[in-house]
């Protein structure tokens, strides 16, 4: 896409150069999403809690390609409802990512990330939906469930299948 094109797209988004910001805001709306596991890695965020960052791919529709970054943490000093809350997104996306965890991997963040780490790739449903965060209006509140992916053609013989796109121009004959 050149020049032209890409001012042409911009323009028919909307963009009013005279009253909107350049910057945007590049995370996902509420809605559900056919996603895969990225990555998921274990750090120490700005308020030094140790944190899970579990990074999420859409892997179709419009929005393929875009990340969700999770941060979920269980340090000592939250909450409990937001340790329970952060305990079940944890064991429901691991769920849907097919894994199972051992006592040592929950350990801590750091080993929770390892076990997550050996099925990367895993794709599943993230439903997410957006509230409002009456305390800090800039930052709403993000909240996940997951779900299995649904195939969507079903196997006449009780299985479920896919279908393959083939042109006529790859068939040999």
């Amino acid at each position: 896409m050149g020049l032209l094109d890409t001012l042409s797209n911009i323009k028919k988004e909307g963009f009013d150069p005279k009253k909107d910001k350049v910057a945007t805001n590049s995370k996902l709306d509420s809605g559900t999403y056919p996603v895969r596991l990225k990555s998921a890695q274990a750090d120490v965020n700005k308020h030094e809690q140790t944190q899970l960052a579990i990074t999420l791919e859409v892997v179709s529709g419009k929005d393929k390609n875009r990340l969700e970054v999770i941060y979920i943490s269980f340090d000592d000093g939250l909450p409990v409802f937001v340790l329970e809350k952060n305990g079940r997104t944890l064991l429901k996306l691991a769920a849907m990512a097919g894994i199972e965890f051992t006592k040592k991997d929950l350990e801590d963040e750091y080993t929770a990330a390892m076990a997550l780490e050996k099925v990367l790739g895993s794709q599943f449903l993230m439903n997410l939906s957006i509230t409002e965060n009456k305390k800090n209006p800039n930052y709403p509140y993000r909240n996940y469930d997951f779900g299995p992916m649904e195939d969507e053609i079903n196997d006449p013989f009780g299985g479920t299948g896919s279908t393959i796109d083939i042109s006529d121009d790859d068939l040999p004959f």
